[in-house]
């Protein structure tokens, strides 16, 4: 049977290309079969996975004045899209701009100078915060130490005072009690007087009725001035003893403060007054770091991203600058099927569109945490994958568009065939059809390695030349069948393996 040439495609797979050759019969009256055939070559066999993603920066730190540096936004996170940190700032301080040396989009060293504030209201602050803490700091040193001479010697000053005043009111209080029983005395002899003279004056003879009448009114008058002196006499004592009474609780006070004073400060007011020193101290740092961050620094190297303050204007409660730092990295989200075969540390390329850029990159982190999408009435799990980019050039940006492959698994220097090539399964086995020199066929049992979706490779049975059919194309309806070996590659893992190159027969 004449063989001729009936037709040459050209295939461009992973990292090879293969020239398939059909061979058969001549074109006849009737339809024939075909076979599409590839050449055994030695190269690399690769498997990949890819998704598409976006750039971003590593890391993204916000400043503002009186606060150390917050991390915005990081992918050294364990959710996978970033996190946020908010440093203690100073609370009702005044901000005022004076310089601002920071532009979106210039490049910065560590330590550089971005912007400058006024501290007035910061130093009043950390005076105020200082303050405190010395008066705390004193009266823990006095609770530990016990009270000095001149606290002493006022406390027996006034327990001493105290003491006079209680004994003072008893005097008196004895004195009034004298008094008030003479003015008592006095009133009710002057009564048993009255009374005397107007029995004299009833028993005379003849008797005289206007002096009896006279002493019944001195009578009178003398016991109206009993009752009297007996009520006022009541309410003095009370008095008196009440002022006893209120300058002995005085005197106990003094005594119980005395003792407060001169004695050793219990080991919980000991631990309140630490715990305020403590409480105080770190007020003044706080306090203090803020007129030193009255000056905004670059943290680390990096690229100014975000302004928002003016020199003369208040600065605003939030991130006066941003930059971004670190290596760029691309986020993406892969798809359950692929997850299992990915690794940190394994080598990815991104192509970046916006920056018709291809970029190598390694996986360095992937979130152990599936995030769900829905699509066509189903729920497909992704989980997120950053991959961080090796030098890439200047003008990949974050939030540009990029598509990650992962280069999950790879085998250098492997004899290899296209994956259309094998027949059979991993249980089973596998086989090729060998297309002799003469044109016939052989059915040659194989083994195989890395397995992908273009290529396979064969660790026995095959050698480097031989050619393999890998299908066949009906002559007279143009019609091609790359599946006929028998294998279904679409149940193959991995992708992206290069095609070897043909042979024409």
């Amino acid at each position: 049977m004449k063989v001729r040439l009936a037709a040459i495609a050209l295939i461009l797979v992973g990292v090879g290309a293969v020239v398939l050759v059909v061979v058969g019969p001549s074109f006849g009256g009737s339809a024939s079969s075909k076979y599409i055939t590839s050449a055994v070559s030695t190269g690399t066999v690769s498997a990949q996975s890819v998704a598409n993603g976006t750039i971003a920066a590593s890391t993204v730190y916000g400043l503002k004045f009186g606060a150390s540096a917050d991390i915005v936004s990081s992918a050294s996170t364990t959710s996978g899209a970033g996190g946020s940190t908010s440093s203690t700032t100073t609370a009702n301080v005044t901000w005022p701009v004076l310089t601002v040396s920071a532009t979106v989009g210039k490049s910065v060293t560590k330590g550089t100078a971005l912007a400058t504030a006024d501290t007035t209201a910061a130093q009043l602050q950390l005076a105020s915060a200082q303050a405190t803490l010395a008066s705390a700091q004193s009266k823990l040193a006095t609770d530990q130490g016990g009270p000095d001479s001149l606290t002493l010697a006022q406390a027996k000053n006034s327990l001493s005072q105290s003491s006079n005043s209680y004994n003072q009111s008893i005097a008196s209080r004895n004195n009034t009690y004298a008094q008030n029983a003479l003015k008592l005395s006095q009133a009710k002899a002057a009564v048993t007087t009255a009374q005397d003279q107007l029995t004299a004056d009833q028993a005379a003879t003849p008797p005289v009725p206007a002096t009896i009448a006279k002493d019944q009114a001195a009578l009178a008058s003398a016991q109206q001035n009993v009752s009297s002196t007996q009520l006022s006499v009541n309410q003095s004592n009370q008095q008196a003893s009440q002022s006893v009474t209120n300058a002995s609780l005085s005197y106990q006070a003094a005594q119980l403060s005395y003792q407060s004073k001169i004695s050793p400060a219990a080991t919980a007011t000991v631990q309140a007054d630490q715990a305020a020193v403590a409480s105080a101290q770190a007020t003044v740092n706080a306090d203090q770091l803020a007129v030193t961050d009255a000056t905004l620094v670059a943290p680390a190297d990096g690229l100014i991203i975000a302004v928002n303050v003016l020199p003369g204007v208040n600065a605003p409660s939030g991130y006066a600058v941003e930059e971004s730092v670190g290596p760029m990295v691309a986020n993406a989200s892969f798809a359950e099927s692929d997850i299992a075969n990915l690794k940190v540390g394994q080598t990815a390329t991104v192509a970046v569109t916006g920056a018709s850029a291809s970029v190598a990159g390694t996986l360095t982190q992937i979130v152990p945490v599936a995030s769900s999408s829905s699509g066509g009435g189903s729920s497909v799990a992704t989980y997120a994958v950053t991959v961080t980019l090796t030098q890439p050039p200047v003008t990949v940006l974050s939030g540009m568009s990029a598509t990650v492959t992962v280069t999950t698994a790879s085998v250098d220097n492997a004899l290899r065939v296209p994956a259309t090539a094998l027949s059979g399964s991993s249980t089973a086995g596998y086989s090729v059809t060998v297309m002799n020199a003469d044109g016939s066929l052989t059915t040659v049992p194989v083994q195989v390695g890395l397995v992908t979706t273009s290529m396979a490779q064969v660790t026995n049975g095959l050698s480097a030349g031989e050619s393999v059919v890998t299908g066949t194309v009906a002559s007279r309806t143009g019609t091609s069948n790359t599946g006929s070996s028998g294998i279904n590659v679409n149940s193959l893992t991995g992708g992206g393996g290069g095609l070897p190159g043909g042979g024409f027969r």
